[in-house]
This record gives C-alpha cells, structure tokens and sequence, in this order.
C-alpha cells in the first residue's frame, strides 16, 4: 500500500465514515443539507466526486466493498474541501436495511454493478427483491433508484425485479450517465449501455 493511500485509510477516511454515527441515522442533519444521494458501489469514486463537486448543496453518501476507491474518495475529498461527502467501507445491505433513518434519502445510485453473469451466480446481483425492500425503506416519497449496466442480461432482470416490486414504478427521468471508470471501460469494449430509473410509489 502507498503511502497516501495508507494516509487515506487511517487519517483521511475514518472521520468519514458513518459507520459510529447515531442510529437511525438522517445524514441530512449530520451534514446539514435537505438532499442525500447514495452512490451504491461507488468503485474508484468518480460519480460520487463529481456528484458532490457539482451539488454542494447535496450530500453524497458512498458505499463500497473495495478500499482503493474509497481511499481516493476521501483523498480528494480533503484536497478539495468537500463537506458534503460521507462513506461507508461494506457492502451496504446493512446501511439500507437497518442504519438508515427512513425517508431521508433523495435518490440511489446504482452505476455498473458486478452483473454475475453466470446463471448459477445470478441471485448475487445487487437488485434483488430485498434490495427493492430495503431502497424502499430509506427512500423519500417518490425518491428514485437509477440504474445504469452494460450488461444485457442484467439489465432485463433488473426490470423484471422492478416490474414486480409494488415499491417502484418506472420513470423516464432524463439524466446524464456519468463518466465513471467503469462507463469508460464499458465504451473502450463496444459494449450496449442501458439504464432505467424507478420511482418510489407512495401509499394510496
């Protein structure tokens, strides 16, 4: 490990990190903003840097199990004094599913997850009916879910969790995919990019 990642991981990082904060816990009022956007598997932390870069008045919360793009994330963050950035270092089910104050939450995030293309792996995909369950929790009333792969095969299955889940209707809600490490990997090999957003749906 360098030695600015190591100054990342052990300085920079851990005043971050939500993992000690009260629960449940509302991140607008632990950062002071009306907005919280979750960057679910953040990777190297492009999206979440330019989400918080641009937005300062949207806090960006973001989630990896992988430490290199966390450390950059709280790396940058301190050398461009941005406030607006938390992280959780984990796979994040837990974060949804039991940390998170519900209702506080603008918009998630879920950018080229790992597809788990073989069909014996398939139920390791992130979107999955407690996904929905637990994004649903943490979601504001008609808080969205963006979804972006570049895989065929996922992105039907996710539509079809989706279209089953009474939590979420499809919406044509227009925005830019970002630019991420993986978007551009995923241009470099030809590949089809498809994304679809999900609104929460509020009780009758």
């Amino acid at each position: 490990m360098s030695a600015r990642r190591d100054h990342a991981l052990s300085v920079l990082l851990p005043p971050l990190e939500i993992r000690d904060l009260p629960r449940p816990i509302d991140l607008r009022q632990s950062l002071g903003l009306t907005e919280v956007i979750i960057d679910f598997g953040s990777g190297m932390g492009d999206h979440t840097l330019e989400l918080a870069s641009a937005q300062h008045n949207v806090g960006v919360l973001a989630i990896d199990v992988h430490t290199a793009g966390l450390c950059e994330v709280a790396q940058t963050a301190h050398e461009s004094e941005l406030k607006n950035i938390r992280i959780h270092h984990g796979d994040g089910i837990d974060v949804l599913r039991d940390w998170l104050l519900p209702d506080s939450i603008s918009e998630i995030h879920v950018l080229f997850p790992d597809p788990w293309p073989k069909i014996r792996h398939n139920k390791r995909r992130l979107i999955q009916p407690n996904f929905l369950k637990f994004a649903g929790n943490v979601l504001h009333p008609h808080g969205l879910v963006h979804f972006v792969t570049d895989d065929d095969s996922y992105f039907e299955h996710a539509k079809l969790v989706f279209a089953n889940s009474s939590n979420f209707e499809t919406t044509h809600h227009e925005w830019d995919i970002p630019l991420t490490t993986y978007h551009k990997r995923a241009l470099r090999l030809g590949h089809t990019i498809s994304r679809q957003s999900f609104r929460k749906l509020t009780p009758s």
